[in-house]
């Protein structure tokens, strides 16, 4: 089975990057048996894309025949591609590529779900105080008193 890991030199040494559209490489590994067997390092060619750079890197990625992902965090467009392609992601920054791949094949690192899961990334359009409605805080120069426009 082949893992791909989001890192910034590549090299199974590396820590696992904390982003997955912008990392610089990714190192590819190859696993037979519960053990490392090969591992390569490609340029992620998506890492300075103008814009659209984590599908650009997940398409790449699905084209490498990878059934898993590794990094720190996955954006939801990522998370959607990868998701239909049906390859699993799972956290891992702070790790060293070694100690990632090693924790996936044990079993000791969790996929990530649409539920929430830590690792993923959203827009960030949440309901504040206002509720979505625009209901801001009243600070303006009024002081609360309606002011009629002058004609």
């Amino acid at each position: 089975m082949k893992i791909a890991v989001a890192t910034e030199n590549g090299g199974l040494d590396d820590l696992v990057s904390p982003v997955f559209g912008r990392c610089r490489t990714f190192t590819i590994v190859e696993t037979q048996g519960g053990e490392i067997k090969t591992s390569q390092v490609v340029p992620n060619p998506a890492a300075s894309a103008f814009s659209g750079a984590g599908v650009q890197a997940a398409q790449f990625i699905i084209n490498q025949g990878v059934g898993a992902v590794i990094a720190g965090n996955f954006g939801p467009n990522v998370f959607a591609a990868f998701q239909q392609a049906g390859i699993q992601m799972f956290p891992g920054a702070g790790l060293k590529v070694r100690d990632a791949v090693q924790k996936y094949l044990k079993g000791e690192l969790q996929p990530l779900s649409a539920t929430g899961a830590p690792g993923l990334r959203g827009p960030g359009r949440g309901m504040g105080r206002g509720r979505g409605m625009g209901r801001g805080m009243g600070r303006g120069k009024g002081m609360g008193r309606w002011n009629p426009p002058y004609y």
